[in-house]
């Protein structure tokens, strides 16, 4: 079932009020800028920079731990490698 135009317009109106009534935004460049200023603040009190830490961390392990039971696989080309 394909929305109509007027359902269209509808779903944009609560959402354009969704932002409003959330971030006190009117236009995209306004939610932007707030957002971007959100993230800014987070970032500044250190809880963000924190998340970001032990996610690479995360990511690195997993990595290095495919790669040392995958070794089978990649070890032999590098080898051959003059």
């Amino acid at each position: 079932m394909a929305l109509t135009p007027a359902d269209k317009k509808d779903i944009e109106v609560m959402i354009r009020k969704e932002i409003k009534d959330f971030l006190d935004s009117n236009t995209l460049k306004q939610f932007e800028t707030t957002m971007i200023e959100k993230i800014r603040q987070e970032i500044q009190k250190g809880k963000i920079k924190g998340d970001i830490n032990e996610i690479v961390a995360k990511i690195m392990k997993e990595f290095y731990r495919l790669m040392w039971t995958q070794r089978s696989f990649w070890e032999p080309a590098l080898k051959n490698v003059k």
